[in-house]
């Protein structure tokens, strides 16, 4: 276990944005939170953070911020047709996926790229190309930092729905690690026709031995190709969700918008939140140093020494003009953490 005191929280999240925290503390596995519990951490003000890629610092944090540096893998499980695999919460779930693909374990491939902890997967219930945390998780161990007891979720106690868990409303349990139901060659159930994927694989892909790389690596192209690096310019990816409305809603706006784009959702229907960010004018504007990216209008970034409160009057001003314009409420996927 490391601790840090008046730590600079930077590097830890993908807006870069600089905030300061109390004191931030690494820590390897559920012994070392309940050490932690010991302490009595847990009675003052606290919160648990993986890559940071879906907050947004717009104040210091006056508390403790704790962080799992915890990474193994290890199955738990095996038979011919799948196998149940255990990852800590600190490992980054793309690096997992990686590990998954190349032992030809199946389930997550659509996942790639996604920046994000395996810790905070089930959390945000993460999805992308018709695949979710939920579709592919089994269970997940957490922490209960009101009693210091370990307890573990099912699938269906984890309460999953559209980028949201039992989880994202009771921080009081952090994950400690997840248990993923993957697939063996032969039982893979690839999905390849949501969005554009099925499109950027070659002509010639076949459920082959080479599947799993190639949906990889084209999930990752695409990706790359809409999302800027974090590395060099600011964001966590996709700032707003998409929003679900009834269907009479949807109808309505087809009457001015023929060609809008929709799926269906349930009962309802899905819109993209950038394509009607995109249709109010936003794609590539800028507000201070906070601006809506050139090639997706779901993202926000900084461009160069944005507070994290410009980048929430930029997001407000987004909703304001889509609620204007569509008569449709979008909401963050990002967390705002201020005072």
């Amino acid at each position: 276990m490391k601790e840090y005191i008046d730590y600079q929280l930077k590097g830890n999240n993908t807006f870069g944005i600089p905030a300061l925290c109390d004191r931030f503390i690494e820590y390897a596995g559920i012994d070392e939170l309940k050490d932690l519990y010991a302490r009595k951490l847990f009675e003052g003000k606290w919160m648990s953070i993986g890559c940071g890629a879906n907050l947004l610092f717009c104040d210091d944090y006056h508390g403790v911020i704790i962080h799992s540096v915890a990474r193994q893998v290890e199955i738990r499980e095996e038979n011919d047709r799948n196998l149940l695999v255990r990852a800590e919460a600190g490992l980054v779930l793309d690096d997992f996926i990686a590990q998954a693909v190349d032992n030809g374990w199946g389930g997550m491939e659509n996942l790639s790229a996604i920046p994000c902890s395996v810790g905070a997967a089930p959390v945000q219930n993460v999805g992308a190309y018709g695949v979710e945390a939920k579709d592919v998780v089994e269970s997940v161990l957490v922490f209960d930092t009101r009693d210091g007891s370990a307890r573990t979720f099912t699938n269906a106690e984890c309460a999953f729905g559209y980028r949201n868990s039992f989880f994202k409303t009771h921080p009081e349990y952090v994950v400690v690690s997840v248990d993923f139901r993957l697939t063996k060659k032969g039982n893979w159930q690839l999905r390849l026709d949501y969005g554009n994927l099925r499109s950027a694989l070659s002509p010639q892909f076949s459920e082959s031995d080479d599947a799993l790389r190639e949906i990889r690596e084209a999930v990752c192209r695409i990706r790359h190709e809409k999302l800027p690096d974090p590395a060099v310019i600011g964001s966590a990816g996709s700032f707003f969700k998409n929003p679900v409305v009834d269907c009479a809603v949807v109808d309505r706006l087809l009457l001015d918008y023929p060609k809008m784009p929709f799926y269906e959702m349930g009962e309802g229907r899905k819109i993209p939140a950038g394509w009607m960010i995109e249709q109010s004018g936003w794609k590539g504007k800028r507000m201070g140093n906070a601006g809506v990216y050139e090639k997706q209008a779901l993202v926000l970034v900084n461009l160069g020494g944005a507070s994290g409160k410009e980048v929430w009057r930029l997001a407000q001003n987004i909703v304001d003009s889509v609620r204007e314009k569509f008569g449709v409420e979008i909401s963050p996927e990002v967390i705002k953490v201020s005072e």
